[in-house]
């Protein structure tokens, strides 16, 4: 049997990465709800708990429901933009090889991955800040090649595909989320 304190322990630890004043509030709320449907029921504590739901399901559904706290939103941005500044080929020259652009597409692959976990996971505003994050640093890896790389040549074509996979990243924040959201249906309520 769970008590309520182990109860909301376990609605806090799976609200985890939201917002603290939100998580804070949220769990006030919980509270008086258990306190009003215990006082409802004849004192059963138990009854009360079993009628919200598991305590694991209930904190994943606020934090789908209210999202991620800004700071997270900021490391999932940080990574993409860690992520896309070396996807930019022309970062490492040499002789001609295959060796700089299997690395940078190494680095498309792993940015956008990222940033589609990002938008499944915390949602499309998320994953688009993510998305634009990894569009920014594949500009400022391009900026950064352009500006050390004396003689570097841009193609149309090259400078296409580079423009392409950069608007690819804000899309694969934006789509995934925003589909698992109307796919979700109405949520449940809380």
């Amino acid at each position: 049997m769970t008590s309520e304190a182990e109860y909301l322990a376990d609605v806090r630890r799976a609200m985890g990465g939201m917002a603290s004043t939100v998580r804070d509030d949220i769990l006030r709320e919980l509270r008086g709800h258990i306190a009003d449907s215990t006082a409802t029921n004849g004192g059963d504590v138990s009854a009360a708990l079993v009628a919200l739901g598991p305590a694991r399901e209930v904190g994943r559904r606020y934090r789908e429901l209210y999202g991620y706290g800004t700071s997270y939103k900021i490391l999932f941005a940080s990574l993409a933009f860690i992520l896309a500044f070396p996807s930019v080929p022309v970062l490492v020259v040499g002789p001609e090889s295959l060796f700089p652009f299997a690395l940078s597409i190494l680095f498309v692959i792993g940015a956008a991955a990222w940033i589609l976990w990002v938008s499944i996971a915390a949602g499309s505003r998320a994953g688009v800040f993510a998305g634009v994050a990894g569009m920014i640093g594949r500009f400022t890896g391009f900026g950064f090649a352009a500006a050390t790389q004396a003689g570097a040549v841009t193609t149309p074509g090259g400078l296409g595909l580079f423009l392409a996979v950069s608007t690819m990243f804000v899309l694969l924040g934006w789509i995934p989320g925003t589909a698992k959201k109307v796919w979700s249906g109405p949520p449940p309520d809380l």
